[in-house]
């Protein structure tokens, strides 16, 4: 008797559950992301501009005084290739399955997966202090460790509210616990019924969980490390947009064609082959998935960027 697949699928009720967390900040909420043609370089400076706004009197004798001012130097930014690991599907597993959607599901897992290590190379540069690297000249402030969250937050909104305002904070799992259950922990302290919740709204800073991990190559690790905070004033004062450029290169049609690939809007190319796939040196009844990007980013005013722990 043939046996009724679609009945056998239909009484799958719901969806597989895959326990991986997306990604809490999505990249424009604290970047401003580019793209870039295949071959084209980008640069950015490699300095502030500390150029002191100087205005004089006029001369009672008419004399215009002449200071001679150089420009900025400028560095060449290097593109990261990131890409997953190749997932493949047995056939025959697929066929003795109603698990349709696996290797669709693969590719979410994908596309997340690629999220979350993009903002985890943003944090990771952050909390380094990587100047040489990311940063013109300097990196952002640390304020180092404080015995009481709120003064600490408020600390880090005084370092760089002169520059710039619309205020993230993003913090560890283990911060956003202390910042809930401040209103209980000092209800006896204070008098006028201080809510750390309410008072960080008032003060128009919004609050980012960084809940998560993401295997980088070496086992799972947090997207954001226990006890750190990093806030981030995303409207400059000094210059237009926000603190962080992200640039994509582009992956244009031809070149997609010549992958075998398909290509989201975040031009990342996503490949799928066919079967026989190449496992461990043999052929196997399988079909496969995987994907590529091409990315660099770089602080261009660490002014609006402070981070802090508790």
């Amino acid at each position: 008797m043939d046996r009724n697949y679609a009945l056998e699928i239909a009484s799958l009720i719901g969806q597989p559950i895959n326990t991986q967390l997306p990604v809490p900040v999505a990249l424009s909420a604290i970047a401003d992301t580019y793209t870039a043609q295949a071959g084209e370089k980008v640069w950015r400076y490699d300095a502030l501009d500390n150029t002191t706004d100087l205005v004089l009197d006029i001369d009672v004798n008419g004399v215009i005084t002449p200071i001679k001012r150089d420009g900025i130097g400028d560095v060449q930014m290097a593109f990261k290739g990131l890409n997953s690991k190749l997932e493949y599907v047995l056939v025959d597993a697929v066929l003795a399955s109603p698990d349709t959607d696996l290797l669709s599901r693969r590719r979410e897992s994908i596309t997340r997966g690629l999220d979350k290590r993009e903002v985890k190379l943003i944090v990771d540069a952050i909390l380094s202090g990587s100047a040489k690297t990311y940063f013109p000249g300097v990196a952002p402030e640390n304020l180092g460790t404080g015995s009481d969250i709120y003064d600490v937050i408020v600390a880090m909104k005084h370092q760089v509210e002169d520059y710039g305002d619309g205020f993230v904070l993003l913090v560890a799992p283990d911060v956003k616990e202390t910042i809930d259950n401040y209103d209980k922990e000092k209800a006896g302290t204070y008098m006028n019924g201080l809510s750390l919740p309410a008072k960080l709204k008032e003060l128009g800073i919004e609050v980012i969980k960084m809940f998560g991990k993401v295997d980088v190559g070496a086992g799972e690790v947090a997207i954001m490390p226990i006890g750190k905070m990093i806030l981030v004033a995303k409207n400059s004062t000094m210059s237009e947009g926000k603190p962080i450029k992200f640039v994509r290169r582009l992956i244009n049609s031809e070149i997609a064609k010549l992958m075998g690939a398909t290509v989201d809007g975040a031009q990342r190319a996503t490949i799928v082959n066919p079967t026989p796939v190449t496992v461990l040196g043999s052929l196997t009844l399988a079909y496969g998935i995987y994907s590529y990007e091409s990315v660099i980013f770089c602080i261009t005013n660490p002014k609006c960027i402070v981070v802090a722990e508790i």
